[in-house]
């Protein structure tokens, strides 16, 4: 479910699901949320509204959901504490329950019609065509546990904020003077001369001595030193691993197919155009005139355009669906009323749909039910699992009770790869976040459950622990003498860098190009860039970040990891936000978001006047103490 949620996770629609949507983990987790033990479970007040521990859970735990990926897909319920992510997500909720009294107080309401078209809107609920799909809407409804009507009364409550923000956020004028000058700062460009001397130029530097290469393994011995090795067992919860033993009878086929017939197979496509009138009695004209000259024709007369809607279905046409689907091909529709006003419309095309007999729809189905019914085990299955493993039970035990397959690996370091250098589970998936949740244990420890993508669970205990050692030099002598010679290339290329540079400094006359060419270097001319430049035609980043800090003619020095980089700032071309060429719209907008930010905050802080904000600290550290 969390996976199908981050496909979409730049969608508002699926900010909004995140709110509610990881009730499934509302049982497990940080400490007992079901046992209340006599305390009162509000955990914070807001004007009239309580919020509950249940819904800091969840809201705490989207908000690690959200993060882990950023930690290479482990987070601890400790360390998320320790990043604030608890207090984050509590602000979060209070935020929501001051704008949804703000909203309600101010007599905003979000009616059907907007409420439609945002569902139409929506890209999540869209199909390959980029249209809207009922069925997918119905989907990613199912799959995430939400009704029809739930999730309608979950839109409003979020419109309605957005509604609120906007009055307060709207209107925001970014002042001439900060736009002009930020334009300057991110637009001014540079053009530097750059003189790059390979390290492999200086040739030939020999071989150490044992004694200089000793010096050099001890010093330098975390290149060979030997990872750290744990010897693992993991044991795994999927939902495709159940639904492979799930047994679906033919009555239960025949009611889906009846159910879902009109999802399945292809729906009746239609072109449709469209004239839209502000008011009733120049739509009816406009039909009147339309059914003897065509659309086209009476639009024009009307001083209106006519809207083609290519190949859309029933559903994609809210409100008006019924009216464009009961027209034959070429006739003109009466005039019809919908939120947007009075329409007026002909079908230019029709492409039949087709429905798929039941036993062409079987295989589909049979996969669906099956996966339904996995997804309502899986969360079953994994809160018993949960509760085996805090009750202390082995791994095995509680793999065999719940017929969970135990993988076992012999040996892996922390990037997953096996002591050969190879990958130590080549094929299994989500691998590196199970190593990386091993890498946070004590050996002899097993981990919660945990989640990853694409509706796996899994357990992973650490049998044994390898720890790193160093390699002994007799061992590694080839690679310790390589590694000796390119640190003394390196060393006498920063040197002759050094040299190069001061030629550089002796006046603007001296040619770059020819000191390059007399010290083995090669030379290039950079095109303009702007300080924000990460690398420009192989000058490094750290060189771009210094040449916007030096004058026309001076130098300055870096490395890569096999060069050595000489740079002398040759120009410098200022930005002028009064050229006619001049782009201020990106400065303008960042400096709006920012004062809208700053003006959000401001009427945040003026709504806990009128909504005042009691949080129970105390039951907070209770609810979620470290180890509860």
């Amino acid at each position: 479910m969390l996976q199908f949620i981050r496909t979409y996770a730049g969608s508002w629609v699926v900010k909004i699901l995140f709110v509610l949507l990881i009730v499934s983990f509302a049982a497990w987790g940080i400490g007992d949320m079901i046992r209340t033990g006599g305390i009162s479970s509000t955990v914070a007040s807001v004007g009239k509204v309580d919020i509950d521990r249940a819904e800091l859970d969840q809201e705490f735990r989207r908000q690690m959901e959200r993060l882990r990926p950023m930690l290479g897909g482990n987070l601890t319920t400790e360390q998320a504490r320790q990043f604030g992510l608890l207090d984050q997500s509590l602000s979060a909720l209070v935020q929501r329950a001051l704008y949804d009294q703000a909203a309600r107080d101010a007599g905003i309401s979000v009616g059907p019609d907007v409420v439609r078209q945002r569902i139409a809107e929506e890209p999540a609920f869209r199909n390959a065509q980029n249209q809207f799909d009922a069925a997918q809407f119905r989907s990613v409804l199912r799959n995430n546990q939400l009704t029809e009507d739930g999730y309608v009364a979950l839109l409003r409550r979020e419109t309605a904020r957005e509604l609120v923000a906007g009055a307060v956020g709207a209107g925001v004028t970014p002042p001439k003077p900060l736009v002009q000058d930020l334009y300057r700062f991110r637009g001014e460009r540079r053009v530097a001369e750059v003189v790059t001397l390979p390290n492999a130029g200086i040739g030939d530097v020999g071989v150490p001595d044992e004694a200089e290469l000793t010096r050099y393994y001890e010093d330098h011995q975390v290149r060979f030193t030997a990872p750290e090795y744990r010897a693992l067992s993991i044991a795994q919860l999927s939902a495709d691993e159940i639904a492979k033993d799930i047994r679906i009878s033919d009555n239960e086929l025949r009611a889906a197919y009846d159910e879902r017939a009109d999802e399945l197979g292809t729906p009746e496509r239609r072109t449709v155009e469209m004239v839209l009138a502000d008011d009733e009695a120049k739509a009816k004209q406009i039909a009147e005139a339309a059914k003897t000259k065509g659309l086209t024709a009476a639009a024009k007369d009307a001083g209106t355009d006519v809207i083609t809607l290519d190949n859309v279905t029933r559903n994609e046409l809210p409100e008006i669906g019924d009216a464009a689907f009961a027209l034959a091909q070429g006739a003109v529709s009466d005039a019809v009323r919908s939120g947007l006003g009075w329409h007026v419309l002909t079908v230019t095309a029709i492409q039949p749909g087709a429905t798929k007999s039941f036993e062409e729809a079987r295989d589909q189905l049979l996969a669906e039910l099956r996966k339904e019914k996995a997804m309502d085990s899986l969360y079953s299955i994994a809160n018993r699992v949960e509760d085996q493993l805090a009750s202390g039970a082995p791994l095995e035990e509680v793999a065999q009770a719940q017929s969970l397959p135990i993988a076992k690996i012999a040996a892996v370091d922390s990037s997953g790869k096996a002591p050969d250098g190879q990958d130590a589970a080549p094929g299994r998936p989500n691998f590196a976040a199970m190593v990386q949740t091993a890498f946070q244990l004590a050996s002899g420890a097993t981990s919660n459950l945990t989640e990853a993508p694409n509706n796996v669970f899994y357990a992973v205990r650490v049998d044994g622990v390898t720890p790193a050692a160093a390699k002994p030099l007799a061992e590694v002598r080839d690679q310790a003498v390589a590694g000796w010679q390119d640190d003394k290339r390196a060393k006498l290329a920063a040197e002759k860098a050094q040299d190069i540079a001061a030629k550089l400094k002796q006046g603007s006359e001296a040619a770059a190009q020819d000191v390059a060419s007399q010290s083995g270097a090669s030379f290039a001319m950079t095109t303009p860039f702007t300080r924000d430049a990460r690398s420009v035609e192989g000058l490094p980043g750290e060189l771009v970040r210094k040449l916007f800090e030096v004058k026309p003619g001076e130098t300055v020095t870096g490395a890569t990891a096999e060069s050595q980089v000489v740079a002398r700032l040759k120009e410098i071309i200022p930005a002028d936000p009064a050229a006619a060429d001049a782009t201020l719209a990106t400065v303008e907008s960042t400096v709006a978001q920012g004062l809208e930010s700053d003006i959000m905050a401001q009427f945040g802080n003026a709504l806990r006047n009128s909504y005042p904000v009691e949080v129970h600290r105390n039951r907070i550290d209770q609810f979620f103490a470290s180890g509860n």
